[in-house]
Order: structure tokens, then sequence, then C-alpha cells
């Protein structure tokens, strides 16, 4: 079995995330917020290496066009 981490943590925010989030738990408070920052951090990786492709527009059969290209709209 997995050991338990013991931390300590600020009662007030671990309140104040149980009411925003309507969680149960403390520990349900937790793994949400934990789940949420690997999200968070796996999206912005996902971002940068799609926006690090090139040739796409050869391989898709259509047109790329920048973000910049496109908020102008």
């Amino acid at each position: 079995t997995m050991a338990v981490p013991s931390v300590d943590l600020e009662p007030e925010l671990i309140e104040r995330a149980r009411a925003l989030t309507g969680e149960p738990s403390n520990r349900a408070v937790i793994d949400l917020a934990l789940r949420r920052l690997i999200a968070s951090k796996q999206k912005g990786a996902m971002i940068d290496g799609i926006a690090g492709l090139t040739g796409l527009d050869s391989g898709l059969g259509a047109p790329v066009v920048a973000p910049s290209e496109s908020d102008s709209g």
C-alpha cells in the first residue's frame, strides 16, 4: 500500500476550497486540486507542442491560420 502523506494546510484555504467546489472532504478537495494542476500543466505542454509543429498545411489539405491572423476578425 502507498504511504499517506501528512501535510500542514491552512484551514481557511481548505474550507474556502470546499465551499467553492462542493467537495465533501479535505481529501477530495486536495485530490481535485492536484488533478486540475496536472491537467493545466499538461494542457500547456500540449499547446506548446502543437504550436511547434511545422508543415501542417500539406498534411491537412487545408490552410493553417496563425492565431494572430484569426484574432483580427
